[in-house]
């Protein structure tokens, strides 16, 4: 096939996955009428800095991408993702308004002739220019320049009604260029002054390849000062609280009460799910082809896929144990829903797979002859018929006990020789044993033995609440809400038969102990007062109702109540305090000529360590990553003894032993790389910081709790 028709016949796809990638991107640029910001009368989801964000609006762009997204999976998004979804769109049309804003504020314009240059230039847009990359890797600039020419050509209306909708895609797309190009001049703006000096490069160099050794003595507070060496003050405890101020701030927080209305299947939407799945199971055995029926009835998309024992759960696996290239096997219910599987083909596996069930005895710290007796009258009254499953439950020490001993699937090397020796050589059915092993005594039955590899695939179905269900419970979480408004929300509560639990919420994070993660709740808690009842949240499997009980705002925790809590703190920042004591006056009987295993004479009590080769930016061997210490080490010259450091254990004092070179050659050979490191690292954290102090000053208000249930 020529490149100009293959190319052409490509473009349609490949462009609209291009269009996709920028569609919030070009969005903006076509301005906010297009999303109907400017407008007024309808509901609204949020604003930012005035700028209204209707409920249309986010909606519509929330459908294109979960279809955008169910294009890629070929799936639905489920609620979890279409929660992402949500975040993704909001935070999405937020940071473009304020970059927007931006934008407008410096005056910054993109003419004419830069995206001509641009676009027809040697260098085109990457993503565009991707599009014409031929099968040898050339780029086609006779295409690419005939595209431009004509886009008619190669981007036709998927609905066959515009002729002309290359052009507009083009122009829609420039439109895009337009505002990236925008962005880029305000991306140098911000980031201009990002520098990465010399010495910064080379300190980064040294931290990772300048290697050290050297010697110290812990004063280890823990052994040298007991705490009846010390006498813990008011004023202590006060100067610690105030050295210390940060670590007793506290978050604005709501103490939240609320009651779940689990979102459980009734008897009735099981039966619909196992109707439907017998359904699929008499069309399968009526020879309807199995694959169609996957896609027709299958909550998951499945082809077949090759299964070793043990891969699938136990009940499937069983299921599967005897049958056949083309057998049927199901319908069965296992996980929570129902299963239909058919067997496509088998293969050899690559091992030969033995499972089994035992019952072990215990010879930990008991008498061995009494054990091993117990061991072998079990074994026989196994062998004579008795139920090996609750033979294992009353007798086995493992924990495989509880299910009746099985141990599941496994190849050799798995287990221990002795176990697997014996497994390996019995029959199907057959009990072995007692089997000595370092555990201790094994009565083993072998339940099954396969050297095959299924390709299987299946029919799921889960068993869920349906719509009506999932409905039905919603309006018994409203009329709850509703009733505890007009009541009281633990007396409503106590009235239905529902537990009221209680969790504390800060407004960072999102996280609701107990339930997890759950922004809107976290904002809804944080813009009503004590007293107010919200609507139903959906979390997890279950909708949940919500009453703010207390609210705290932010502070500092004073000194009265965080008294007693810091007092082992101020204990052992005065114990440390008393090493660097010792180990100065240590110091000070050391001459300038002294090594540091002078020490042993003046303190016997001190040992000197050392500490093998290290880096400064790694860790030390038996000290971690002690800071102090790692920049008192960088500062000594070989031979040199440190002053008393300060450290995280107590205090120490060292002696460099020896400090490689600067390696001139290996810096100018990784210097470039190192630049790129920390400017990446730098414009990263100027980016971040950026963003982050725009949305701490605009106005942001946020009411997608009002329309989304999360």
């Amino acid at each position: 096939m020529p490149i100009m028709t293959r190319m052409r016949e490509s473009m349609p796809i490949i462009l609209f996955g291009l269009l996709i990638a920028f569609l919030i991107t070009i969005i903006f640029e076509w301005g906010m009428d297009y999303l109907g910001m400017s407008g007024g009368g309808q509901d609204v989801v949020g604003s930012v800095d005035g700028k209204k964000i209707t409920y249309k609006d986010f909606s519509e762009l929330l459908k294109t991408l979960s279809d955008n997204q169910k294009t890629q999976t070929g799936k639905e998004p489920d609620e979890t993702q279409l929660k992402q979804l949500r975040e993704q769109v909001w935070q999405t049309i937020v940071t473009q308004h304020l970059v927007e804003e931006e934008i407008n504020r410096l005056g910054l314009t993109v003419t004419d002739k830069e995206l001509v240059d641009w676009v027809r230039g040697e260098n085109p847009p990457e993503d565009l220019r991707r599009q014409f990359i031929d099968s040898t890797g050339q780029f086609r600039k006779d295409l690419y320049d005939e595209f431009l020419s004509n886009p008619n050509q190669f981007i036709r209306d998927p609905e066959g009604v515009s002729q002309d909708y290359g052009t507009r895609w083009l122009a829609d797309y420039e439109k895009n260029l337009r505002q990236r190009r925008l962005q880029e001049k305000l991306q140098s703006i911000i980031l201009a002054t990002v520098r990465i000096p010399e010495g910064e490069v080379r300190q980064r160099f040294m931290e990772q390849n300048v290697r050290y050794e050297a010697a110290y003595a812990l004063f280890d507070a823990t052994p040298l000062v007991p705490d009846s060496a010390v006498q813990v003050t008011d004023a202590d405890l006060r100067a610690y609280y105030e050295e210390n101020t940060d670590q007793f701030k506290v978050e604005a927080s709501r103490t939240l009460k609320y009651v779940a209305f689990p979102e459980n299947a009734t008897a009735a939407d099981s039966s619909a799910r196992k109707k439907d799945i017998e359904e699929a199971a008499a069309k399968a055995r009526q020879g309807d082809d199995f694959l169609e029926l996957v896609s027709l009835y299958s909550d998951r998309p499945d082809s077949g896929a090759f299964f070793n024992p043990g891969e699938l759960s136990a009940a499937l696996g069983s299921a599967l144990a005897s049958a056949k290239v083309g057998d049927i096997v199901g319908p069965l219910e296992d996980a929570g829903g129902y299963h239909l599987m058919k067997v496509l083909a088998e293969k050899k596996a690559d091992q030969e797979y033995v499972r089994a069930s035992h019952i072990l005895f215990s010879l930990s710290g008991a008498d061995s002859n009494a054990v091993k007796a117990q061991a072998q009258s079990v074994a026989k009254s196994a062998r004579q018929g008795g139920n090996f499953e609750e033979l294992a439950k009353e007798h086995s020490k493992d924990p495989s006990g509880s299910r009746g001993g099985d141990l599941g699937w496994f190849t050799k090397g798995r287990m221990v020789p002795a176990f697997e020796n014996a497994a390996f050589k019995a029959r199907i059915g057959e009990i072995v044993g007692p089997v000595r092993t370092q555990f201790g005594l094994h009565i083993i039955k072998v339940t099954g033995r396969e050297s095959r590899a299924l390709k299987v695939a299946q029919v799921a179905v889960k068993i869920g609440p349906s719509s009506q269900t999932s409905n039905d419970i919603y309006e018994r979480a409203r009329d709850f809400a509703y009733n505890a408004r007009e009541s009281e929300f633990t007396r409503e509560a106590q009235q239905t038969g529902l537990d009221v639990k209680e969790a504390q919420v800060q407004e960072k994070g999102g996280m609701i102990p107990g339930l997890g993660v759950n922004e809107s709740v976290i904002r809804w808690a944080f813009k009503n007062k004590i007293g107010t009842i919200s609507e139903p949240y959906t979390i997890g499997n279950a909708f949940v109702i919500f009453f703010i009980a207390d609210a705290k705002e932010a502070g500092v925790k004073p000194l009265e109540e965080v008294k007693e809590t810091i007092r082992p703190a101020t204990l052992r920042k005065l114990k440390i305090d008393k090493t660097v004591r010792m180990a100065a006056d240590v110091r000070s009987k050391l001459s300038p000529t002294d090594s540091l295993g002078k020490i042993a004479q003046i303190d016997p009590v001190v040992k000197i360590e050392n500490t093998g080769s290290f880096t400064v930016s790694g860790a030390v061997p038996g000290i971690g990553r002690d800071p102090n210490f790692m920049g008192a080490v960088s500062g000594l010259q070989p031979g040199q003894v440190s002053q008393a450091v300060r450290g995280v254990r107590g205090a120490f004092l060292i002696q460099l032993h020896s400090k490689t070179d600067f390696d001139s050659t290996a810096f100018a050979s990784q210097k470039e790389m190192l630049v790129s490191r920390l400017t990446q690292e730098k414009r990263q954290r100027v980016m971040t910081d950026w963003l982050a102090k725009l949305k701490e000053n605009a106005e942001i208000e946020d009411n997608r709790d009002m329309f989304f249930r999360d």
